[in-house]
């Protein structure tokens, strides 16, 4: 599995201090697969970008915790599981011209009434030569939280 044994604690508590206020830095959270890694770099060579010089993956976690927990109304456990699905083993790399990720192959009951592929945003620039974790969109989370709470 990409992420560290230690990753869901480290990931809960860099999303705790976030809605504390607090400043934090980066955390390693896991490591693509080789074969991840492999396709990652296939893929970036050719489109004709530099490829990332290392498999290691770390979050920093604000967007994440800004688009999911204040925009969407998910639980900090929840962005946990976006996190632990989008990046399982069994993961794909997707690379377009301006965005690459890590997509689940499987649904996963997102516990709010939906079937969702977690596509993890990997930022491939900022933290060379490690890839950042930069957020996880639920694809087809069509029922959110927030709307579920909502009159």
């Amino acid at each position: 599995m990409p992420l560290y044994d230690n990753a869901p604690t480290l990931i809960l508590d860099q999303l705790r201090r976030i809605a504390d206020g607090e400043r934090v830095g980066i955390v390693e959270i896991g490591e693509l697969t080789v074969s991840q890694f492999a396709e990652l770099v296939r893929q970036k060579r050719e489109m004709g970008h530099e490829p990332p010089a290392s498999r290691m993956l770390v979050y920093l976690g604000r967007h994440h915790y800004d688009s999911r927990v204040r925009k969407d109304g998910y639980l900090p456990c929840d962005l946990v599981r976006q996190l632990e699905a989008a990046l399982a083993s069994t993961s794909v790399i997707e690379t377009h011209r301006h965005m690459t990720a890590v997509v689940s192959t499987s649904d996963r009951d997102d516990g709010h009434g939906n079937k969702v592929r977690d596509r993890a945003i990997l930022e491939l620039q900022a933290r060379k030569p490690r890839a950042e974790v930069y957020s996880v969109v639920p694809k087809r989370d069509f029922i959110r939280p927030k709307k579920q709470q909502s009159p």
